[in-house]
């Protein structure tokens, strides 16, 4: 009976050393995965910066350009309003220092 037991003993004894070296590789195996899933992270984190990066500098570009035609048509229209003003003032200057003497002179018109 004694050798049964010791039978019973030595089984459990393997068994608890076999479920000790199950506990050792599932610990190990969960640190890998969660290492792999980190980089994983770290991977498509670095993947969507660099995506979200270019789309920001396109659009960027493209509103640069945007206004850019903007302050062109803005500049076109401000050098012909001001020819136009000019040459109003240039129409009128003869007729305005006529005013002006006449009435520096006293003459009422």
């Amino acid at each position: 009976m004694s050798s049964a037991i010791e039978e019973t003993v030595k089984a459990l004894v393997e068994f608890e050393s076999e479920l000790d070296t199950a506990k050792a590789e599932i610990s190990e195996a969960k640190k890998r995965t969660m290492k792999d899933a980190a980089d994983w992270a770290g991977s498509a984190k670095a993947s969507a910066i660099s995506k979200a990066q270019e789309i920001a500098t396109k659009t960027v570009a493209k509103a640069r350009e945007a206004a850019e035609a903007e302050a062109a048509k803005i500049r076109k229209k401000g050098e012909s309003d001001l020819k136009a003003f000019e040459s109003s003032i240039s129409k009128h200057k003869s007729e305005a220092a006529e005013m002006v003497a006449s009435r520096l002179l006293g003459d009422a018109k």
